[in-house]
């Protein structure tokens, strides 16, 4: 029998409030710290058998943990809207706020936008991530990649995040948007500000800092477009300010999200995730020398990698009516965190769906880059970088071994699982320049 909320105007609390036989999980779960960001695995597991909608008091939401109830989430975007998923991390001081209000606000960012306004959007976005754009970029990426890798390919260790992960994917961005390589700790440190007060709890007094990168991101945008009105070149922007053939085109506030927020910004995060976290899974289960002589198996190790520990923590949705999901009545304005790395461990996905298991005949469709309309725009850029600097790496680290006892710093936005540090070891090689 389905677990009834109440609503607010029958009880004088929060939509989002559960009633008192609320299951009891949820409020078990911290996302930010502790086993949940490290290992969740056992507890999302307990999650799906028992309480697979469960209400978590810490955050708000209801934790939704089953393939099949996410997909139906993500199938009917008419009773789940995005348009929360861009206000959920801190608590903005009035301050903070005042300085944000200089800017544009966060509409017009397709992770937080529903059909049919982010149909429009996606659809004079998708131009630009065409499966031929996309190619043309690998020149670029093993460009970078090779200059990266050659600075310490004869050190004998590194640590592969700093070095590699952390810098290639936004150098890789700057150049498709036309961005000079120059700006690239500017905008790496403006796009974490504007991560960090959507995604994440920030404290008061580190605030206005942020608010103020943010600012200096919108208004780097703003020049940006300016530039490219005035000359345009061959690059993403250049082609983001195009008519398309029935003469709709972008607003300044549209571009400016769209380049700001939705590329430089979410560009590059997740892309770096996917790096650290696919050659400490390598190292970890010993699969380095396997990948190495079998190049074939590098494009299914990354995507069942994606898939067994996926970086992409989880997305958000609201209900804009009563609805019931697994098996709990939630009444219109419920807030849910859909828990995709539990989903893609879900056992209705895949056999053996918490083996990493490079022999499978497939690595099924997961969650990690989402799903329908929210389908991740970049996915395809991001799985050839990865390909591109993993491949580098294989070619040029021997026998690489992680450093023993380190603190990898993993940390963990509302959607987001990432690590600080990747240091590794190995015997160099004469042959290691790339």
């Amino acid at each position: 029998m389905p677990v009834t909320v109440q609503k607010q105007e029958e009880t004088g609390v929060p939509a989002h409030a559960p009633a008192a036989r609320c299951p009891h999980l949820g409020a078990q779960y911290n996302p930010f710290a502790g086993p949940h960001v490290d290992n969740p695995y056992a507890f999302f597991e307990r999650l799906r058998r028992e309480e697979p909608v469960t209400f978590s008091p810490m955050l708000g939401m209801w934790l939704v943990s089953r393939l099949d109830d996410i997909h139906r989430v993500l199938r009917e975007p008419g009773r789940f809207s995005s348009r929360d998923m861009l206000s959920s991390g801190t608590q903005l001081t009035d301050e903070a706020k005042a300085i944000l209000a200089e800017g544009f606000p966060l509409d017009h960012i397709l992770l937080g936008m529903d059909p049919p306004d982010h149909t429009r959007l996606r659809r004079l976005m998708n131009r630009g991530f065409t499966a031929q754009r996309i190619a043309s970029t690998a020149p670029l990426i093993e460009k970078h990649a090779r200059r990266l890798v050659a600075r310490f390919a004869h050190a004998g260790k590194a640590d592969l995040l700093e070095e590699l992960a952390y810098p290639l994917p936004v150098l890789v961005i700057l150049g498709i948007m036309g961005v000079p390589d120059e700006d690239m700790w500017n905008i790496k440190r403006w796009s974490a500000d504007w991560q960090s007060l959507t995604f994440e709890h920030v404290p008061p007094e580190k605030q206005p800092e942020m608010a103020r990168g943010v600012l200096a991101l919108q208004r780097y945008c703003i020049d940006l477009v300016e530039q490219r009105r005035r000359q345009p070149r061959e690059d993403l922007t250049s082609h983001l300010l195009e008519a398309t053939a029935d003469g709709d085109s972008m607003s300044l506030h549209e571009l400016v999200m769209a380049i700001g927020a939705s590329m430089l910004s979410a560009g590059h995060e997740s892309t770096t995730a996917l790096m650290a976290n696919t050659w400490k899974l390598a190292l970890e289960h010993g699969l380095w020398q396997r990948l190495r002589e079998d190049r074939a198996l590098v494009p299914k190790f990354i995507e069942e990698g994606a898939r067994w520990d996926s970086v992409q923590h989880a997305m958000i949705r609201t209900t804009v009516e009563d609805v019931e999901l697994g098996g709990v009545l939630l009444p219109k304005g419920s807030r849910l965190l859909l828990l995709y790395r539990s989903a893609n461990r879900d056992e209705s996905l895949c056999p053996h769906a918490h083996k990493l298991d490079l022999d499978r005949e497939k690595v099924p469709q997961h969650l990690t880059y989402g799903r329908g309309t929210h389908f991740c725009l970049g996915a395809p850029l991001a799985r050839l970088q990865v390909q591109i600097a993993t491949n580098l790496l294989l070619d040029h680290l021997e026998d690489p071994r992680l450093v023993p006892g380190q603190d990898f710093g993993t940390w963990q936005s509302i959607v987001l699982r990432q690590m600080k540090h990747l240091r590794v070891e190995w015997t160099p090689s004469p042959a290691a320049t790339p």
